[in-house]
């Protein structure tokens, strides 16, 4: 049976083509899971999960987030990343957006499809 690991090995919520996820913080475990909103423990489980259990950081306004990112008609664009999390940084992509950031994002991409 998999193993509660320590509180440092926490999968972090991020939103992801409209849905909360979180990436596997288990080293060289590349598996993400689909999270209910404000679901407090991550299993690793499905194909090609390691079966590691952690617990789940949310960002304090995850409500906000997600209101904010429901304002977007497409889903492919609901995207939030937590601070700092790697794969933002790896790619260049924004990340720790607070709810007026997302806004903002929003009405930029929006009135230059307006154009």
């Amino acid at each position: 049976m998999a193993q509660l690991l320590a509180a440092a090995a926490r999968a972090r919520a991020r939103v992801n083509h409209g849905r909360w996820i979180a990436d596997c913080p288990r080293p060289y475990c590349a598996n993400a899971v689909k999270l209910d909103p404000r679901q407090p423990v991550f299993h690793c489980a499905g194909e090609g999960g390691c079966q590691m259990i952690a617990e789940v950081e949310w960002p304090g306004d995850a409500d906000g987030i997600w209101q904010a990112l429901l304002e977007r008609p497409v889903p492919t664009t609901r995207n939030w990343y937590p601070p700092g999390h790697d794969e933002a940084v790896r790619l260049g992509i924004p990340h720790g957006q607070s709810v007026a950031d997302l806004r903002a994002e929003h009405r930029e991409h929006d009135d230059q499809l307006a154009v």
